[in-house]
């Protein structure tokens, strides 16, 4: 299971990487102060105002063109491009990359610019003849002018667009053709590691991808490192609970937002949330999983948005089913709650001169018995694991006072389906009620109308117990005459149900009783068949020439008449514990 999710949260990483293009603006050197000013209200207001902005580059590219300034103008239609992919026009945003690839006069920079074209044509989804076709012309280019690691990094990208549509073998021969032609192809080898990923070789894709990332930190390629990282991580959460692959890919995170590629926070996200999953612990995953579905929501990508929220409600399931046999992991203090605390007592004010006498000051503080900042203290996780008593309890007192029966059952069932819940933690809930059982413990008082809706609340308790038995629910009832100081001394029930009336602990028990069938049948029809009283009959009939079985019926004659209980309250005890623990 680990193993696929982490060869799915492998996805939208590839996707992201080849399909988002760099942006241009951080690669080249600003050359004019309109492409320069557009720059900073982008970095400052975003798409806010990418019109205003929009006109001063075109503004800057013309001024270019003009005094034949290539390399500002291929500058300033890059940063054009990288608003209309902002807004997803993809069509104008191709135009103008092919205009800029156009432009330079020298080969390199020429495959460059199909580089950014094919990028574009990849990121739309349904371009991949045309970015296959652009990154042709771009080795070619690159063969043109002899650039040999140019060439190698364009074959890495045409092995990655082939290993995003399924062709493994393609992709595999153009990423061994780019590391013949330069060894420092990191495209090239992430697509290795990728297809090692894929195929479950682990060890050699961990290889590949160590390979990779330190020849990124070489570059000082952090997009590259984040990439490494990402997939080494993979590769490590392939054995479950390795804690190695959760630090790998919390390192991949912090450079993808550092770097600023959401495709690539996605996957990281979806890697982290798997791997937290896997070892069980639904609450970090659950945090990572939401940041994932949100970074889905922002880029549109609907397929691993609906992937990863099945992957949610089968962690779900999974954790309530490993619960049932292990304990929840203990909170674990953070190393702010260990550290030693500051020294206590008066400090000497940095203003001014203190004029009070030191001996003065000691005698106050002395008086004043300083005792420092009590130090938080993490308890052993050994000890009682299975058995810890929770820590917190609901307590429900709305059927002490007044209330509708409707609305406190509609109140009362809400708070169950909301505790019956996977992620929510089991919490016991005590609801407290007054004057249900005051007869049936020696009360002649009749309870007030009030607390009618009291009687209806121990009924649905007790349906709620045996339809959803993983919510634990106690029944407490008092006396009217309890008030509200000695109601919470009582708060500590042994069994499920409980009533505290006259000063004493009540419990209900099981006590059997004669068979209400039984007792109403007649003396004589009890003894001897029903034949009492006719002996002398008897003795005056002459025999009978033959023998049959006599019919006297006399009611059902079944163990199970003799099978009568009913509910007794008997006193257990006193009613008010000690305070204290």
């Amino acid at each position: 299971q680990v193993a696929e999710a982490a060869s799915a949260a492998e996805g939208p990483a590839r996707a992201g990487r080849l399909q988002r293009p760099a942006m241009a603006s951080q690669a080249l050197a600003t050359s004019g102060s309109p492409l320069q000013d557009a720059k900073a209200m982008l970095q400052d207001y975003g798409l806010a105002k990418a019109d205003e902005a929009r006109a001063l580059l075109e503004g800057a590219e013309a001024a270019a063109r003009g005094r034949g300034d290539a390399d500002g103008q291929v500058e300033a239609l890059r940063v054009l491009v990288d608003i209309l992919l902002a807004k997803k026009d993809f069509a104008e945003a191709i135009s103008l990359a092919e205009k800029a690839a156009s432009i330079p006069t020298d080969k390199s920079k020429q495959a460059k610019g199909q580089c950014l074209v094919a990028q574009i044509h990849a990121s739309r989804g349904d371009g991949f003849d045309a970015a296959t076709m652009a990154l042709g012309k771009a080795v070619s280019l690159y063969k043109e002018a002899r650039d040999t690691a140019g060439e190698a990094d364009a074959t890495g990208m045409l092995s990655q667009l082939h290993l995003e549509v399924g062709d493994v073998d393609t992709a595999m021969s153009h990423a061994r053709s780019a590391l013949e032609l330069s060894r420092g192809a990191t495209m090239a080898m992430l697509t290795l590691a990728q297809v090692y990923l894929r195929r479950e070789q682990q060890s050699a894709a961990i290889e590949q991808a160590t390979e990779m990332l330190a020849a990124c930190k070489d570059k000082g390629d952090k997009a590259g490192q984040a990439s490494a990282s990402q997939v080494l991580a993979n590769a490590l959460l392939f054995e479950e609970g390795n804690l190695e692959g959760l630090k790998r890919a919390r390192e991949a995170l912090a450079l993808y937002q550092e770097v600023n590629d959401v495709y690539g926070k996605q996957s990281a996200l979806h890697t982290l949330a798997n791997g937290y999953f896997a070892r069980s612990d639904l609450e970090e995953g659950l945090k990572c999983a939401r940041e994932a579905l949100a970074c889905c929501r922002q880029t549109g990508d609907t397929d691993s948005m609906e992937e990863l929220k099945g992957t949610i409600e089968q962690a779900r399931l999974a954790t309530q089913e490993w619960r049932k046999t292990y304990p929840k992991r203990p909170f674990v203090l953070p190393h702010s709650a260990k550290a030693p605390a500051p020294p206590a007592g008066p400090q000497k004010c940095p203003v001014a001169e203190v004029q009070i006498n030191a001996e003065d000051l000691d005698n106050a503080s002395v008086g004043r018995k300083y005792w420092g900042v009590p130090v938080q203290v993490e308890a052993d996780p050994s000890v009682d694991a299975d058995e810890r008593a929770p820590s917190h309890t609901v307590v429900w007192g709305g059927c002490l006072s007044d209330y509708s029966p409707t609305q406190i059952n509609v109140e009362f069932s809400d708070l169950v389906a909301c505790m019956a819940k996977g992620e929510v933690a089991k919490v016991p809930i005590v609801v407290l009620t007054k004057g249900v059982y005051g007869r049936q413990t020696g009360n002649m008082h009749p309870a007030s109308m009030n607390y009618v809706a009291a009687a209806t609340i121990w009924g649905f308790v007790r349906t709620v117990r045996q339809e959803i038995p993983a919510v634990t629910i106690q029944l407490l009832d008092f006396s009217e005459g309890y008030t509200a100081a000695e109601i919470p001394r009582s708060l500590r029930p042994f069994v499920a149900e409980a009533a505290f009336y006259g000063k004493a602990h009540w419990e209900p028990q099981i006590a059997a009783v004669p068979s209400l069938f039984r007792r109403d049948l007649r003396r004589d029809n009890l003894t001897n068949n029903g034949t009492a009283g006719r002996e002398e009959e008897k003795e005056k009939k002459p025999a009978a020439k033959f023998q049959r079985k006599s019919f006297n019926w006399m009611g059902p004659n079944n163990k199970m008449d003799f099978c009568w209980y009913r509910q007794e309250w008997r006193a257990c005890g006193p009613a008010f514990a000690d305070v204290g623990p």
